[in-house]
């Protein structure tokens, strides 16, 4: 991580604002740097995350911007990362934080070396810090960042930085920037003290550090301003020009948080900056402890879907209400909701009345595989829910036949299909495509007939009926003639 310090001597290198008092500079919090080498990724498990990488891996959609040193772009498990390089203050030279600091989050998983915890988000990595080895930056510097990875749509900021000295041009940026609903992310520092700023603001989410076995780290800031603690020793990510390499400290726990909440963020983008604390209040804590423990699966197990659906495996009724769909009460959100035959849409339905008939086209839907999808959107984001079913229709083709007058039949079909109507020598006298429902066609009643329905739906045998008109009565005399 990194600190602030009062340093008048390098007023040269800020903006010079009317009125404004001078910036404080930032130095990476001390860390420790072991053999470099590729080794066992023991926070992955630590923080939940392989079993968070079930529910979801990233959304390309959801922007994480990593403020720090810069990472090398070069290193094979960076270099197809989708990213926005910005150097904001001084040439863009690459460095050992700034690397390994964006290895923890986006890594590729390409079979290299090791696995980043979000690798299919997008990141917007920026460049702060200057100076010889790039050991400083200034809160204004940093304040202009966070300004602009609002501006280019961040979603989450990550602050591995910070110092003792507080500064109201960077805490009026991060309040700016949490007002238009974004998630800022910071470390508490390394000096075993109080947390440091702008960790220490309340609209940013705090970060300590612990060890394998889950303790507090000794070097780690702790205080009630620490809402989560994450793994921050002997951790293994990039190193510059390919390599590997083990660090210690808060700047390492805070992008585990920064990713277990752009995996939040993926599944629910629509979550505000105080509900995902919110989240992270109600996770498990050791009692007595203000803080609670990153684990990312618990987290997505209680994120709330912005769109979900419900049905039994198997539907019977043709008119379903069985099926479910429920929806986040977020005002802004917009609803479609339809039903697919394979790839095939055949219906859409109506979101706030989610009950429906298997009536599509004209007929009785066939039996066979179907699925509801319901999506979300506010214009910027989007996001879908499905649901699989087995649908068997309970609907058979028949065809019945009722004389109206003299000169005409009523036709009844259950299913769409084309009827045929043949008289007693077979020749066709009738002929038509139908919907199911009954319809009149004009023929003597006085003569058979045999009426088939051919079904559309290629699963159903031709069935038909026949027509015979009813025998004449015959009255029966009697001879009441009497011989003489």
């Amino acid at each position: 991580m990194k600190k602030i310090l009062l340093l008048t001597a390098l007023t040269l290198l800020v903006p010079s604002t009317a009125g404004a008092s001078k910036p404080v500079l930032l130095e990476k919090h001390g860390y420790v740097v072991t053999e470099p080498r590729v080794g066992n990724q023991y926070y992955i498990k630590q923080t939940g995350t392989d079993l968070a990488w079930n529910t979801t891996r990233g959304a390309s959609d959801i922007v994480v911007a990593l403020i720090d040193s810069s990472a090398d772009r070069s290193h094979k498990e960076l270099y197809n990362v989708p990213r926005v390089v910005n150097s904001i203050k001084g040439p863009y030279s690459v460095d050992y934080h700034g690397t390994h600091t964006a290895g923890i989050m986006s890594g590729l998983h390409n079979k290299f070396g090791m696995a980043g915890l979000a690798p299919n988000v997008r990141y917007h990595f920026y460049n702060v810090f200057y100076g010889k080895n790039s050991e400083f930056t200034d809160s204004w510097t940093v304040a202009r960042a966070v300004d602009t990875a609002v501006t280019k749509g961040a979603n989450i900021i990550n602050l591995s930085l910070g110092g003792q000295d507080y500064d109201k041009v960077l805490a009026d940026s991060i309040r700016r920037a949490r007002a238009k609903g974004v998630v800022i992310v910071a470390s508490s520092g390394n000096d075993g003290a109080k947390t440091s700023f702008p960790a220490n603001m309340k609209e940013v989410i705090a970060v300590g550090a612990v060890d394998v076995n889950r303790r507090v780290a000794s070097f780690s800031n702790m205080d009630s301003q620490v809402k989560i603690v994450a793994p921050g020793v002997n951790i293994l990510s990039l190193g510059v020009k390919n390599s590997f390499i083990y660090m210690d400290g808060t700047s390492m726990a805070a992008p585990m948080v920064s990713s277990g909440l752009a995996l939040v963020k993926s599944v629910n983008p629509y979550l505000t900056p105080a509900e995902i604390e919110g989240l992270l209040q109600k996770m498990p804590r050791v009692s007595g402890k203000t803080y609670t423990e990153l684990n990312t699966k618990r987290l997505l197990d209680a994120t709330p879907r912005p769109v979900t659906i419900t049905s039994p495996a198997t539907l019977r009724n043709r008119y379903v209400t069985e099926a479910k769909l429920a929806l986040s009460n977020k005002p802004n959100l917009k609803t479609s909701y339809y039903l697919y035959q394979g790839t095939r849409k055949v219906k859409t339905l109506t979101a706030n009345n989610p009950a429906f008939t298997m009536f599509a086209g004209g007929d009785w839907l066939p039996s066979g595989q179907y699925r509801l999808t319901a999506v979300v959107t506010d214009g910027k984001f989007k996001r879908s829910a499905s649901r699989s079913f087995t649908y068997v229709n309970p609907v058979k083709p028949s065809v019945a036949i009722k004389v109206a007058d003299a000169q005409t039949f009523e036709l009844t079909t259950t299913r769409k299909g084309t009827v045929t109507v043949l008289d007693k020598d077979n020749q066709v006298v009738y002929e038509a495509l139908h919907i199911p429902g009954t319809f009149p066609v004009r023929k003597s009643t006085a003569e058979g007939l045999t009426v088939l329905l051919k079904p559309t739906d290629i699963s159903e045998k031709v069935v038909s009926t026949k027509y015979a008109p009813a025998l004449p009565v015959v009255e029966e005399t009697t001879d009441t003639t009497e011989e003489i």
